[in-house]
């Protein structure tokens, strides 16, 4: 049977790990250890915006790795979880990292349980364990998150609790601070899962009608103060201290605002199936 961390399941080997360092800004020495973790982890989550915009102009999302690092490397496109999470596995593993992926339950402010879809991941280095999750988008953590029951990790003006999950030794939640309350992101369970499982459920949220990733354009950035999210026209910038501003934007300013803001660079043409697929403008633009 394949074991769960065989390298070959996840074709690291076919990663440029040279220009996917490049594409993250970093140079060596990158020695598998908890620094070398932060930084990576924090390099990849500033550098590579989180969207969905391959599934409405209806290429779906291949989750291979020579495809993956192609689009988010090469082509300097973003991704949802399964791309970004696969592409930082393979890196971590080609510097002498031990990578587990797993799967979480998002909670997030659903009126009904979602899938456990969201891929993440747990890293040991140095005799210790670390949530790194760098697809998450805009509520997602900058660093990784060390394994600890009621650990807290302040990361800029956002603040994340690890917590085992109550009455289990086994599963665990990820919660974010907002306001002077907690507020849970996912639960995950510490069950590996191989590469066939994360193509099922990489199927599922791509093209299922009710996956939050269909028939909606959805993309998320995030900076060291600020985060950005833009939701069919919704545009939501959240600073660290607080802080926010939305509006709604315009058809004629959807091709320069993914470029500028979010750092993707669309066609004329793609731009255009990009905008089909918004919903008609609120009344009155509010």
């Amino acid at each position: 049977m394949v074991q769960i961390g065989s390298a070959a399941q996840w074709q690291a080997d076919r990663l440029d790990v040279g220009a996917y360092l490049d594409r993250l800004g970093v140079a060596g020495p990158l020695e598998p250890t908890a620094e070398t973790l932060r930084r990576l982890h924090r390099a990849h989550a500033l550098a590579i915006p989180f969207e969905n915009l391959d599934i409405l102009l209806g290429r779906g999302i291949d989750i291979d790795i020579e495809a993956v690092q192609d689009k988010l490397v090469r082509r300097r496109r973003g991704g949802y979880c399964y791309e970004h999470n696969m592409l930082f596995a393979v890196l971590l593993e080609r510097l002498g990292f031990e990578v587990t992926r797993l799967y979480a339950r998002p909670v997030l402010d659903a009126p009904k349980p979602l899938p456990r879809t969201h891929l993440m991941l747990s890293v040991a280095v140095g005799g210790e364990t670390w949530l790194a999750d760098v697809g998450f988008g805009d509520e997602g953590p900058l660093e990784p998150v060390p394994v600890r029951d009621g650990t807290v990790s302040e990361q800029g003006g956002w603040t994340y609790r690890l917590a085992r999950a109550e009455g289990s030794d086994k599963e665990w939640v990820l919660w974010l601070k907002r306001g002077d309350g907690w507020f849970p992101l996912y639960w995950y369970a510490t069950e590996g899962h191989h590469h066939i499982d994360c193509v099922v459920a990489n199927y599922f949220i791509s093209t299922h009608s009710s996956s939050p990733f269909t028939g909606r354009v959805f993309l998320e950035r995030i900076a060291e103060d600020w985060r950005l999210n833009l939701n069919h026209r919704k545009l939501t910038l959240t600073r660290s201290d607080g802080g926010s501003e939305v509006r709604y934007i315009t058809d004629g300013e959807v091709r320069s605002l993914l470029d500028e803001r979010f750092g993707i660079e669309l066609t004329e043409d793609e731009a255009k199936a990009v905008v089909a697929a918004l919903p008609a403008p609120p009344a009155g633009g509010a």
